[in-house]
């Protein structure tokens, strides 16, 4: 193990810590938003695109497109770096037993324990038939592949640690960079957005493969591979450099013109969703747009946060050491609020403001609680 690796592995990066927490509260607004709009795909969807006012049709328009454009992506760079240091820490053979425990076990949870539970709170089974029969067929029937709900990105990250411990045997030495500059970044952002509208012919946006949605999987792999080699090239301290925040006002100066001109002259409002998948412009534009928008908007943020948020008091770890328990237990009880006040009538934007808020705190409390609780909190630790 190298020095600069060796220094990595006992670091600690509140910014990077702040910036996941960050995220994993907006999963729980985008699944919020999904509730109250109908735009995309959740457990209980209660509004209707249709339903909505011009000026919420493109609020959560746009705020669901802007976070699914970078969100996960920044999750797969973060955890990817951090990957870095516990290979070095650990080793191959450790490192893979670890990321089994740490993902495996918890996604065979959600799987066959979590999904149940959502199944009976949504009371999708038969009344005629009891809770072990129905469970029965929920596992003889097959229906459990692909359950994975929002562990999906569990999923993923294991599959993506599994193949990089791999390659990292095979090929000891990484690709040698020396620096990043603005010409790099451009052509990153160019080259992930021309992927992804080629891999959109094939599988465009709202097509899923066991959960998988490989339309927007360009990014998460190009985020993914970033966060190797700016953690094997010890390249963080050109990440976090003040300049980069610049980044973070482009994406948003440029991104935010762009999204509304592909939407306003690409058909969307008509119901022409050219901008998921096809040989048109309006998809091309969209990738590209969501490119600046993962790459740009996510080095900027972590530039942003170093920063102004390299923040470590009781709060900040508070919320940093109960991501995990959020991200896991999120979706029963935002499903079990939203099933609560489902008879209250909202304005939309309003029902989505006040749930997503209710159901943060609610998940923070539920995570807390469950982190006490052995042996199964030491899942979420």
């Amino acid at each position: 193990m190298d020095n600069n690796l060796r220094e990595t592995s006992k670091a600690h990066f509140p910014y990077l810590d702040n910036v996941r927490s960050l995220v994993i509260i907006l999963v729980i607004t985008m699944h919020t938003a999904v509730t109250y709009s109908g735009f995309g795909s959740w457990y209980y969807i209660e509004g209707s695109p249709e339903k909505l006012p011009i000026f919420e049709m493109l609020f959560f328009g746009f705020l669901q497109s802007f976070l699914q454009a970078w969100f996960m992506g920044i999750l797969f760079f973060i955890s990817a770096f951090l990957a870095i240091r516990s290979l070095a820490k650990h080793g191959s053979s450790n490192f893979i037993k670890e990321r089994f425990f740490r993902l495996g076990l918890p996604l065979l949870l959600y799987v066959f324990i979590i999904t149940p539970i959502i199944i009976l709170i949504l009371h999708a089974y038969d009344s005629e038939i009891s809770l072990v029969e129905n469970y029965i067929i929920y596992i003889t029937s097959f229906s459990w592949v692909g359950s994975t709900g929002p562990l999906w990105y569990v999923e993923t990250l294991l599959i993506f640690s599994v193949v990089y411990t791999l390659l990292k045997k095979v090929f000891s030495n990484c690709i040698k960079i020396q620096n990043i500059n603005s010409r790099h970044i451009i052509f990153i952002i160019i080259v992930t957005g021309i992927i992804a509208f080629l891999v959109r012919l094939i599988f465009p946006i709202g097509s899923s493969f066991l959960n998988l949605q490989f339309s927007y999987f360009t990014s998460y792999i190009v985020m993914f591979i970033a966060g190797i080699l700016v953690g094997e090239n010890d390249l963080l301290e050109k990440i976090i450099d003040e300049k980069n925040i610049q980044w973070l006002k482009l994406s948003l100066i440029i991104g935010i013109p762009f999204w509304f001109i592909i939407i306003l002259f690409g058909g969307v409002l008509e119901g022409k969703m050219y901008i998921n998948g096809g040989l048109c412009w309006q998809s091309f534009a969209f990738a590209l747009w969501e490119s600046l928008t993962a790459i740009g908007f996510s080095l900027g943020i972590i530039a942003f946060f170093r920063k102004n948020m390299n923040i470590d008091n009781k709060f900040t770890r508070l919320i940093a050491n109960n991501n995990y328990g959020i991200y896991f237990f999120h979706a029963p009880i935002l499903i079990t609020v939203s099933l609560l006040f489902r008879n209250l009538i909202f304005d939309p934007l309003l029902k989505f403001t006040v749930i997503a808020i209710i159901t943060t705190i609610i998940c923070l409390i539920f995570s807390f609680l469950i982190r006490k609780i052995k042996p199964i909190g030491i899942l979420f630790k």
